[in-house]
């Protein structure tokens, strides 16, 4: 594991442009979608990550064609039929829920196909049960569990899907539902997938991206109803990437607290991710954003305080930057009641305790619930520690619990200039666990900080 990484503080208003990279959400969505489509697609703006190259290797194991150019941030799939290659393979999923969830339900598809999965430790905690039970009531498939019931590692024996109907419970992990509404599909059979309460964003995104692949709108009934019509997937030929609006979420916390202008190309007014709904959070505080057809420019004028007002805010739709206020609410002045989170206490790690902690250790006033946070500023505590420890040369420390989403939201409050000198006073434990998604991401910071 690296040593912690000091986070140089920025000094000046931003006056720069940002290109972020692909979204990992859809890249490994059309990933699947792209095997599943005759003939060759090309998904351009693709993400090369850690969580995409788990997903890219289990798809070349399982024997297809995949010519990957990273440079040109380009994916070539060639698929000749709908059916999986490789009737059987070992598969390890890393801590990668995009892979695990889309993947298991994938390899249903596969009549007598024998599967073996597994995570790393922290995926082998992950829910997983609402998925493999569905596909147990489809007759899809049945599991061979090595360790605990309903989690990795596990044999899948695959029986392919027929026509049925099974209620999901998807309220971990909306991935659960996505991952039956992508596979599920088939050129042959009719499916029922009776799933309510889900929350809708992500599935938005997996319906949006289903249509480019030639599937007809999809929506569900008042009770949560989806009916599969039989469909072959089609390849649209090139099909674009929208780059990652939850990695967009730290650079607009950044314009906010440092004031300045960004750029961010390639996004357009209406994009696919839920996420974007970040930017009416930030609003509050006075954060402009002006969407135009193919980019954003985000500002605040460098001699306007920042709005502040004690508020509420539910972030169930766009759970992913909950962090990402979270980590800067030292700074924004008034108490915040952050609600909706209760399911991120079984993502990569435990985000709520995981939050509450490292606001703790900075001197803030935290109340942890099970389905959310209310953090009380503490700015004048924050500078206090921050200088004691400066003075006992040492540096306030941010704990990631290997997760990508800690360490890239405190880098935002580490570039703080918070003692006026420019020099760091935040350190990040383990940076290097942005390749999940954001390989480049302090590369990127750093280049913000000296344009």
């Amino acid at each position: 594991m690296q040593d912690p990484l000091p986070i140089t503080p920025i000094t000046k208003p931003l006056e720069s442009s940002i290109d972020l990279p692909g979204s990992k959400s859809i890249t490994n969505r059309a990933l699947i979608l792209a095997v599943l489509a005759k003939g060759q697609t090309t998904l351009s703006g693709a993400l090369f990550s850690r969580d995409t190259r788990i997903m890219l290797n289990a798809l070349q194991t399982l024997g297809y064609s995949i010519d990957a150019n990273e440079d040109a941030g380009e994916i070539a799939v060639t698929s000749e039929s709908s059916e999986i290659p490789n009737s059987s393979a070992t598969i390890d999923v890393g801590n990668a829920g995009t892979a695990a969830r889309f993947l298991t339900a994938f390899l249903a598809r596969r009549p007598g196909g024998r599967y073996e999965l597994d995570g790393d430790s922290a995926m082998r905690e992950r829910p997983m049960a609402g998925l493999l039970d569905a596909l147990v009531d489809l007759g899809a498939a049945e599991f061979e569990f090595h360790g605990k019931a309903g989690h990795f590692p596990f044999t899948l024996i695959a029986k392919g899907y027929s026509s049925g109907s099974a209620t999901v419970n998807a309220s971990a992990s909306s991935q659960i539902l996505s991952a039956l509404l992508i596979s599920g599909t088939t050129e042959n059979d009719e499916l029922e997938l009776i799933c309510p309460g889900v929350r809708p964003a992500y599935v938005a995104i997996t319906l949006k991206i289903r249509e480019a692949f030639g599937a007809s709108p999809l929506a569900a009934d008042t009770e949560g109803r989806y009916q599969l019509c039989p469909h072959q997937y089609t390849s649209p030929g090139t099909y674009k990437i929208e780059p990652d609006v939850s990695a967009a979420s730290y650079f607009l916390a950044l314009t906010l607290i440092q004031g300045g202008s960004l750029r961010i190309p390639n996004l357009g007014p209406n994009p696919l991710q839920g996420d974007a709904h970040f930017v009416e959070v930030l609003a509050h505080h006075g954060l402009r954003v002006d969407a135009d057809r193919n980019e954003w420019t985000v500002s605040r004028s460098a001699g306007e305080d920042i709005l502040r007002a004690h508020r509420e805010i539910d972030f169930n739709a766009f759970s992913d930057t909950f962090l990402t206020y979270a980590a800067i609410a030292p700074l924004l002045g008034d108490s915040v009641r952050i609600t909706g989170i209760g399911h991120t206490r079984h993502q990569e790690t435990d985000r709520i305790a995981g939050m509450a902690a490292e606001l703790s250790k900075l001197g803030q006033l935290v109340k942890e619930e099970e389905d959310g946070l209310t953090i009380q500023p503490k700015p004048n505590e924050l500078r206090s520690r921050a200088l004691k420890a400066r003075n006992a040369g040492e540096i306030l420390t941010i704990e990631t619990y290997d997760d990508h989403r800690f360490a890239m939201s405190f880098a935002v409050l580490g570039s703080y200039d918070l003692l006026g000198d420019g020099e760091p006073w935040l350190a990040i434990k383990d940076p290097a666990c942005c390749g999940k998604t954001f390989p480049s991401f302090f590369d990127a910071l750093n280049r913000l900080g000296n344009d």
